[in-house]
This record gives structure tokens, sequence and C-alpha cells, in this order.
């Protein structure tokens, strides 16, 4: 029988340790089975909330319906996209929808990145409650921080009725409701959030020692900014 007492310590933690390898190395193996785990619900969301209704409106813009009834014919044709091309208030309809779009994306960069920039960069403390503050809005309806907006900027809104206070105008400005530039900046505001986490994630990944190494080069704040 082998003394305990006179076997070195290595080989006494050699089962042991080979236990721990074993056990990491098949956690190793599973670990994509894990990852694809943890992506599951959100596939399944993307699957059931965007794909199959993406798919489903592709495939009825094949189908015709007839103007009594609201039966599909459900035979393939392009009816549809030939009355689309040829009707030109259709694409007009279209192109105002893109120039809108990108307008808003442009907003939203540009409300967004200024915020995410400070959080990431100025901000030393207490980020999560920066963070809690910018995702507080999205805890209500989104029509509810539509029609925000929509008092903001109504004919008896806050902007009006602060000018007129002020004394800048003396009748309420009809021309900052119910266009296009009240329509980009609700959206800008809705959709900011978006914009902010993900680039505050990408402004947190930078080294900061390449802003450090750039300064004792030399590079001033707004060259350190460009190249870095």
């Amino acid at each position: 029988m082998v003394d305990r007492a006179k076997v070195p310590p290595a080989r006494l933690e050699a089962p042991r340790l080979g236990l721990v390898s074993r056990v990491r190395a098949a956690g190793m193996r599973h670990e994509p089975l894990r990852g694809y785990a943890l992506l599951s619900p959100t596939m399944a969301w993307m699957l059931v909330a965007l794909a199959i209704p993406l798919v489903i409106l592709v495939t009825l813009s094949f189908w015709t319906q007839a103007s009594n009834s609201l039966d599909f014919d459900r035979s393939f044709s392009l009816k549809n996209y030939i009355v689309f091309f040829e009707k030109p208030i259709y694409l007009k309809l279209l192109l105002k929808s893109v120039k809108i779009s990108g307008a808003v994306t442009l907003a939203t960069v540009l409300l967004a990145y200024p915020a995410a920039y400070y959080i990431a960069f100025k901000v030393k403390t207490n980020k999560l409650i920066w963070l809690i503050l910018i995702t507080v809005p999205f805890w209500t309806s989104y029509l509810l921080r539509v029609f925000a907006w929509k008092v903001v900027l109504g004919f008896n809104g806050v902007i009006n009725s602060g000018l007129m206070t002020l004394g800048i105008i003396e009748a309420p400005l009809e021309f900052i409701l119910y266009n296009p530039t009240a329509v980009v900046i609700t959206l800008a505001h809705a959709w900011a959030a978006f914009a902010i986490l993900p680039i505050y994630v990408s402004l947190e990944k930078i080294d900061r020692s390449l802003l450090e190494a750039a300064a004792d080069l030399g590079e001033g704040p707004v060259m350190s900014f460009l190249r870095v």
C-alpha cells in the first residue's frame, strides 16, 4: 500500500487536474451548442415576427384580388407590379418615403453619436444610470411618444407657447407640424436609442492607450478623433 504522506504533492494533484482538464475540454467541445441555445430564442422571435411576415408579404404581392371580393387569386401574376410602375403617384410616394427615411437616418446618427461619445469618453462613473435614462422612453408605448411630440410641436404646443411668451412670434407657427420635418424629428427621437447603444458599445471598445499615444505624438483632439 502506498503511503500518501510520502507521495509528492504533484502526483497527488495529477488525477484531479486531469479530471478538470477533461471537463473543461468537454465544455469547449459543446461551446457552439451553448451559443446556439442562447441565440435560439432571439432567432425564433425574428423568424416569427420578421421573416415569416416578410415572406407572406412578398407572396401576396404576386396574387391578385377582385375589387368586390376579399378572396385572392393565387395564380402567379405581375399585375400589381405593372400597376405600380404605370402610375406615377406610386413612384412619387416611394421616392418621398426614401427621402424621409434617409433624413431620419441622418438625423438619428447626428443625435445619437454625440450622446454615445459623451457617455463613452466623458462620463467616468454612473454610466449605467445614463444608459437607463436613454432607454426609459422605450418603457412607454410608441404611440404615446409620438403623441408627446404632437403636443410639443402643435399649434398651441410647447414651442409655440414658449415663443409667444418670449415675444419672438405673435401668432403660432403652423409649419412645424403635419409635414415631413415633424415626421423626421419624431422618428429620429423614437429610434435614437437603437443608434446610441450600438455606437456606445463600439466607442467603449476603443483602446484608450491609442488616444494617449496619439496625444503624445502631437495629434490634436480633432485629428485623434478622425484617425483613431
